[in-house]
């Protein structure tokens, strides 16, 4: 006879949740929401909920309010802003997230969204796949070595750190900036710590890795862009609203950002109004060879979706069992 009620998003990658069925154990009842795939939790049918496990189910203070027995809400993965962690504090209910389990993956995405840009590999694969009957290498931007250049890091976090381990081995000077880690950091790990401004003027290249806040929405954005190093490249591969699409497009038009790559956005997918993506799509000249945008897949390998899903289920379980929740988000 099942002990606990247990809630999960649907639209899941495996219909028959049989990791999270296993990790909840054979004692809890998993049943499945009914709101379509990135909609709102319907709060009514989960009010007897004892916890939820989210994918992309958005949960906002009305569907929070209406929990009467929820003793915590976990995230299937890092971000947590589908949640109103605050809602949630309010009514005593932990939301956990799932910090650690793509790493690797979204460290490695982001240097090869960099290698990509570097390399110029979008225009010669362009060149080559149209013909290209002269074994040519297309006139494009000048491209240059990473060896010696400097790396921006926005946000030292467990990727970030990653990401900026990768980039010391490809023999590229790394600076950050992030006012929550403690001093000493930068010097255990070779780094150099600035300030936002300051990492803006001195970078080759700058890559985004903060969590999706009030502090940090449309962090990078026109005034950003404007005191970015003139030929630099960008990449995002935190969260779309970190970034301000326009104000990327402005900077890409008028060379001050060399090439961009991308694999969150704002929208997901991206609306066709969107100006960047309906002229990247088109194959408009100016943008020609310097976007690269991927859907939001950083995080994926057959490896860490499992961590992802074993965790979640781990966290959930623990916390019906009466131990404290790991990785709270709003404490």
């Amino acid at each position: 006879m099942a002990t606990h009620l247990v809630y999960i998003s649907p639209g899941h990658m495996d219909p028959a949740y049989e990791i999270e069925r296993a990790g909840l154990g054979p004692d809890i009842e998993l049943r499945v929401m009914s709101n379509p795939d990135g909609g709102d939790m319907d709060g009514a049918e989960a009010r007897e909920a004892d916890a939820i496990i989210t994918w992309r189910t958005h949960i906002n203070e009305a569907a929070i309010d209406q929990l009467e027995r929820c003793r915590v809400i976990v995230r299937m993965g890092v971000g947590y802003d589908i949640v109103d962690v605050d809602a949630a504090k309010r009514r005593g209910i932990p939301v956990c997230n799932v910090p650690d389990y793509c790493t690797n993956e979204v460290a490695d995405h982001t240097m090869a969204l960099l290698l990509a840009l570097s390399r110029g590999l979008m225009g010669y694969d362009e060149a080559v796949r149209s013909g290209n009957e002269a074994w040519k290498r297309p006139d494009a931007r000048p491209l240059y070595r990473l060896t010696g250049q400097t790396l921006g890091i926005v946000g030292l976090g467990r990727i970030g750190t990653a990401v900026a381990l990768r980039a010391k081995a490809f023999g590229m000077r790394v600076v950050f900036h992030d006012p929550y880690i403690p001093d000493g950091m930068d010097r255990a790990l070779g780094l150099t710590r600035a300030s936002l401004d300051e990492l803006l003027a001195a970078s080759d290249a700058v890559t985004l890795h903060t969590p999706l806040t009030d502090e940090t929405r449309d962090l990078a954005g026109s005034d950003f862009f404007a005191k970015i190093k003139p030929g630099a490249l960008v990449v995002n591969t935190s969260r779309g609203g970190v970034m301000d699409v326009g104000a990327l497009e402005a900077a890409l038009r008028d060379g001050r950002v060399a090439a961009a790559g991308l694999d969150v956005l704002p929208t997901e997918p991206p609306g066709p109004e969107l100006g960047l993506i309906k002229a990247w799509r088109a194959g408009e000249a100016w943008v020609r060879g310097r976007l690269v945008l991927t859907p939001h897949a950083a995080f994926y390998s057959e490896e860490s979706e499992r961590d992802m899903r074993v965790q979640a289920a781990a966290t959930a379980r623990a916390v019906l069992d009466g131990r404290p929740p790991r990785n709270r988000v709003n404490p």
